[in-house]
């Protein structure tokens, strides 16, 4: 779990990184356009995917991959990664031709199908269901230090847009190939094998809707924001969104490590009650201070010219309350015992929440009614993924306690703001200030008035592993 954790660190550490530098030099034009195109590459490499990701885990997590069976499993789902890909590249290429509004050069357009063909062949699932953590997090590594070192050496200029993307072609290229340099040893097993075709996709379907449903309500705020051709407003949202959702993957990559242990045996309702613990512990504060912090963070971040997207963050905030916690019901209770039809309706039901949310509220109230559009939606997805997990997995009271325990961090960061603000007007000064008081204050809470098992027992863990390292 340290191993994925650092991984998923590593995947956040360095975009955080060169997020503020490629804000501050392409500016909201020019990451308008990288939110335009990345909404599509979300739903194409989901496509893509055709529920490999988690079928891959669920098949292979039980044991390691040792015979040509196996083997030639492995690359059939590999196969079925790459065919996809060129599917959905096609339907994206069409897409874009039919499109009222052009939002980038052909050479960007190209660029983005190149990648979306060879962006599958990462086999993450395969790499994580055979427990190589090692192996991703040496990948990741180096990929992103050679993304963060290219992107600062060639984009100088928002006129340098189409060099970051080339750098990003480039990295995609070199994952693919150290995951066929990992495989070679599979290779050999390779044999055209229709009946096994025909059995992962009657088995992959069911993933691969509810993979491709989930992204298009996730991405359909932007590409309706895009058709309006407002590009700048485009580039304030897109930086809220990513300031928000790169954060939020350090909780998907938990949920995967969960996800494997779950499957290795029967499941564990200890395991799955800590899961929830920490997810709750860790996500709900860290919603509060962006919420309360929203200002500084922009300006810290991106810079003054991006003021317009500080209420546009505080609203993308309260997902750190909801995404986290509807994604530990559907993807460690519901997806673990099985139900991926149902998961399947319940995105087809988010997708058209969603259209309808975007389609009312985006003429009224723009990039914040598109905000609030997606708030409204994964707030439906995670009562409705509570409500069918009562089979599977009920909150106790304990539970209860402990979110409105969490809810405190709101109060209590909006506080530690005030103060903040009062100090002084530089943005650093206010993070670091607030962000200490905040913290601290939040700790002693937990610890004094609530006197919360879970922050008990995180820190004798900790303690008893510090002792045994020393």
């Amino acid at each position: 779990m340290l191993l994925q954790y650092t991984n998923t660190a590593l995947n956040i550490l360095f975009p955080l990184i060169l997020f503020p530098y490629m804000t501050r030099t392409l500016g909201p034009q020019g990451y308008g356009v990288i939110g335009y195109y990345e909404s599509l590459m979300l739903v194409v490499n989901v496509w893509a995917a055709f529920g490999v990701n988690y079928f891959g885990l669920r098949l292979l997590s039980k044991s390691a991959v040792g015979d040509a069976n196996h083997a030639n499993t492995v690359l059939h789902l590999l196969f079925i990664n790459g065919f996809m890909a060129f599917t959905g590249t096609v339907c994206y290429l069409l897409y874009i031709i039919s499109k009222p509004v052009q939002i980038g050069s052909p050479g960007i357009t190209l660029l983005y199908a190149y990648i979306m063909l060879v962006y599958m062949f990462h086999a993450d699932w395969y790499f994580q269901s055979q427990e190589k953590f090692r192996f991703l997090l040496n990948r990741t590594f180096v990929l992103r230090l050679f993304v963060l070192v290219s992107a600062i050496i060639f984009v100088r200029k928002p006129e340098h847009l189409i060099y970051y993307i080339m750098v990003s072609a480039v990295n995609y290229t070199l994952i693919a190939a150290s995951t066929w340099w990992n495989l070679r040893s599979l290779l050999p097993y390779w044999k055209w094998d229709i009946e096994l075709f025909k059995k992962l996709i009657r088995s992959l379907w069911p993933f691969a809707l509810l993979g491709v449903l989930s992204s298009f309500y996730f991405s359909l705020d932007t590409i309706i924001l895009a058709r309006t051709g407002k590009v700048a407003d485009l580039g304030h949202y897109t930086v809220a969104a990513k300031i928000v959702r790169l954060g939020l993957n350090v909780f998907i990559g938990a949920s995967i490590v969960f996800f494997v242990k779950l499957f290795r045996s029967a499941v564990d309702r200890k395991l799955q009650e800590d899961s929830m613990l920490m997810t709750m512990h860790l996500s709900i504060p860290i919603g509060a201070l962006l919420f309360a912090f929203a200002n500084p963070v922009i300006r810290f971040v991106s810079g003054v010219h991006y003021l317009p997207a500080t209420d546009i963050l505080r609203i993308f905030s309260l997902l750190w309350v909801v995404v986290p916690l509807h994604d530990f019901f559907t993807i460690q209770v519901l997806m673990v015992h099985h139900r991926e039809k149902l998961l399947v309706r319940l995105y087809a039901i988010a997708s058209l929440v969603s259209l309808f949310l975007n389609i009312i509220l985006i003429p009224l109230w723009f990039t914040q009614g598109a905000a609030i559009a997606m708030l409204v939606t994964e707030v439906v997805v995670l009562v409705v993924a509570v409500i069918y997990s009562r089979d599977y997995f009920r909150l106790n009271s304990s539970m209860v306690i402990d979110f409105l325990s969490c809810l405190t961090a709101f109060p209590i960061a909006w506080l530690g703001f005030s103060l903040a603000e009062n100090i002084s007007q530089n943005a650093l000064v206010q993070l670091t200030v607030g962000l200490t008081v905040s913290c601290l204050a939040y700790a002693i809470v937990q610890v004094l008035i609530f006197s919360n098992d879970f922050w008990s027992r995180m820190w004798q863990a900790l303690r008893a592993k510090w002792l045994r390292t020393v």
